[in-house]
């Protein structure tokens, strides 16, 4: 990538799918205005009905992919001495990069093909020198991915993607720090409990270290075209600074607005909720929910991604959003109420045969969970006691940084 200004990004060209859609303008509010011909509008919120719009803040669907925490941060530092670092230049390096068809293109920002990485290569990783800051320092600049993880993103070898002009980021990279250690083994538990659970994931990898979770982008089809995606932020018309500030039963509003197969995403909804309780995920927020869709009149929910036992790292976690008017980890009546609430029927039979597959599943992922040395094992079965006992109890999370026996 070639930053050939030190001026401030006032204006960028989008694209969605590669068609032209619009000019976005920084002035004293954000502008955003179609093109007289777009044929594809940039968020279902945003019809091609009305031409123009203007929004104090960046509107929440170009500000979806925008970096957060420790890829801001690392872009921050690399940046401010050459340009003003503000949201349109993480647009306009995000070029056609970011999650979703969106496209950004601006004056003074040129995007060079990029070199590629091997997968195996990755997960089989036994160099001296640390992996992910190898990766860091070469994708820094076309990581713009929301999230305050360390997180990075790569283009991918042989990737189908490579059969377009630019081989695009498939997947990404994640680790973990001081103040969130073993992350990569954590999420990579929580997720093959989601998939024991029949809960659609995308496909991810632990690598041979335990040090790097790695998971490939499912927005993309395997041609290297885009899905259309949309998270639970945008399609509330919410800001990032505004993730934890809903509910679940406002997710499944979204559903009856936006699913074209309502009856099946609420079921999915309600799965997905039983497993954050069940496994310790207090950072269910409404950007860690989307919908993929290549068609307006085909919307679905996407697959589970995020996910992690967050109680690990503070015992006293709550859930990130309302759930029943309260935030506290739900008992089965809670849990229960929710799901008849949104219409589904045979809710407490859900609740029970999916901690029975989280338990069956936690026996074949020993392994994993004996190097752990936070006790996600004891944390995760006592979520599930809480979650399925028919007179709530409540329990005690092991103490921070233990071991158990």
């Amino acid at each position: 990538m070639k930053i050939n200004t030190d001026q401030r990004i006032s204006q960028i060209k989008i694209k969605v799918s590669g068609q032209d859609a619009g000019i976005l303008d920084k002035k004293a509010q954000f502008e955003f205005t179609y093109h007289s011909d777009a044929q594809i509008p940039v968020a279902v919120s945003m019809p091609l009905e009305q031409r123009f719009y203007q929004h104090g803040a960046l509107f929440p669907i170009f500000e979806m992919n925008i970096p957060e925490g420790y890829i801001r941060h690392r872009i921050t530092e690399r940046l401010r001495k050459q340009i003003q670092v503000d949201e349109m230049l993480f647009l306009a390096l995000q070029g056609n990069a970011g999650i979703g068809c969106i496209t950004y293109e601006a004056q003074g920002i040129e995007h060079d093909e990029s070199d590629s990485e091997n997968l195996s290569e990755i997960l089989n990783w036994s160099g001296d020198n640390s992996l992910f800051e190898e990766l860091i320092d070469k994708y820094l600049l076309q990581t713009t991915i929301s999230g305050v993880q360390p997180k990075v993103m790569v283009p991918e070898k042989n990737a189908p993607s490579e059969k377009s002009s630019l081989v695009l980021p498939s997947l990404i990279v994640k680790s973990g720090d001081d103040e969130f250690p073993q992350l990569a083994i954590n999420e990579y538990i929580c997720m093959r409990l989601a998939k024991a659970c029949q809960i659609e994931t995308p496909e991810f990898w632990l690598s041979d270290d335990k040090q790097l979770f790695v998971m490939r982008r499912f927005d993309l089809k395997h041609d290297g075209s885009c899905i259309a995606m949309e998270d639970m932020a945008v399609l509330q018309g919410k800001s990032t600074d505004h993730k934890y500030q809903s509910s679940y039963e406002s997710i499944s509003k979204v559903i009856d607005v936006y699913s074209s197969d309502i009856r099946a995403d609420k079921d999915i909804l309600f799965k997905m909720l039983i497993h954050s309780s069940m496994v310790g995920n207090g950072d269910a927020h409404l950007k860690n929910y989307a919908m993929l869709y290549d068609d307006i009149d085909d919307i679905r929910l996407s697959p589970l991604y995020d996910v992690v036992n967050t109680q690990l790292y503070n015992p006293n976690d709550h859930f990130a959003l309302g759930l029943g008017k309260s935030k506290e980890f739900p008992d089965r009546r809670r849990i229960v109420d929710f799901g008849k609430a949104i219409g589904l029927l045979k809710c407490e039979e859900i609740v029970d045969e999916m901690a029975d597959n989280i338990r069956d599943e936690l026996n074949t992922l020993q392994e994993y969970t004996d190097i752990m040395e936070l006790e996600i094992k004891k944390s995760i079965l006592d979520n599930i006691h809480r979650s399925t006992t028919r007179t709530a109890i409540k329990t005690r999370i092991a103490r921070k940084y233990t071991k158990h026996n």
